[in-house]
Parts: structure tokens; sequence; C-alpha cells
């Protein structure tokens, strides 16, 4: 099996510290379309609460990454160009 289940104590007590911090981190969210773990409510109550700089939609289950992984690597490659501004044709310097 290749997904095991998860630390739930680790996922449901994780807390941020209140120094604004993690808000410097720049985030986008993708929204499993078919997703059976996570309802649609869900998904949208988790953007409302930790508002991302864009939302993405991929017609996809809860695994993109084993599902359709190309269209998520497009997904991110489109996300870092945009949202990030990645020059994804030049090495880092």
């Amino acid at each position: 099996m290749l997904l095991r289940p998860g630390p739930l104590l680790a996922l449901t007590s994780a807390r941020f510290a209140e120094d604004g911090e993690v808000e410097k981190v720049p985030r986008v969210y993708i929204k499993a379309i078919n997703d059976n773990v996570l309802k649609a409510e869900q998904q949208e109550s988790m953007i409302k609460r930790w508002p991302p700089l864009n939302v993405y939609e991929l017609d996809c289950d809860h695994s993109p990454f084993f599902s359709t992984p190309s269209l998520l690597f497009g997904l991110l490659e489109k996300a870092a160009v945009l949202d990030f501004g990645s020059n994804l044709t030049s090495p880092p310097s």
C-alpha cells in the first residue's frame, strides 16, 4: 500500500507561532475536484481560514501525485511562474 494512515494528532494539533513569520511564506491551494477525503466544503473552509495567493482546481482525487502526476506538475509549474515569479528556464544563481 502506497498510502498509510497519517499522524492525526500532529495534523489536528499543529500550531504556528503568532509572530507572523508564517504569513511571509507565499502559498497557493490546489482544490482536488474529486477528493473523497476532504469534501468541497472542507476545502473551501481551509481556503477561507488561511487565504492563499491563488486557488487552482485539478480534476483529481485526494492524491494527485499518484493519480495525475503530470497534471499536478504542470499546475505547480504554472503557479511557480504566475504566482511566485519564478523563471524556470534559468538556473538558480
